[in-house]
């Protein structure tokens, strides 16, 4: 299992977690799932380039009327909530098809069914995740993915 995370400073409480698994069956690594590079060395990381559970956690919100939000803070919520999650499943679709093998797991909020006053920006980055992923799901099918 490896867990990523986007700042290696913050990794104390995910190591207390591990417990004894950390080095053993647990390893933690940097990942920054808005960066395509960051994304290609995590990926090079890994013993045989093998993922067969993606679990794709990483979001941020912001909570504003939308006059008060910039587009370049509507952009970076976008770029981890959205960019982010296809990003690392474009990194590891390309064995799970292989494989004709693979789970990919997406955390995702009932704001991407439902939008919330005050939180349109971020409701739109999940809507946006809802649709992609219903999408991809129907033709991943047939790869066993």
């Amino acid at each position: 299992v490896i867990a990523t995370m986007r700042d290696l400073r913050k990794k104390e409480k995910l190591e207390e977690a591990a417990g004894s698994a950390l080095g053993k069956t647990l390893s933690i690594r940097r990942l920054d799932v808005c960066s395509d590079s960051s994304v290609a060395e995590c990926m090079a990381s890994i013993p045989g380039d093998r993922v067969d559970v993606l679990v794709n956690n990483a979001g941020v919100g912001h909570v504003g009327p939308v006059e008060s939000i910039s587009i370049e803070e509507m952009k970076g919520v976008f770029e981890t909530n959205f960019f982010g999650a296809v990003r690392m499943i474009k990194a590891v679709l390309p064995g799970m098809k292989r494989r004709q093998s693979g789970h990919i797991v997406v955390v995702s909020s009932v704001m991407g069914l439902q939008g919330i006053v005050f939180n349109d920006v971020y409701a739109a980055s999940k809507f946006a995740l809802e649709g992609f992923c219903e999408s991809l799901a129907v033709q991943l099918l047939r790869f066993n993915v």
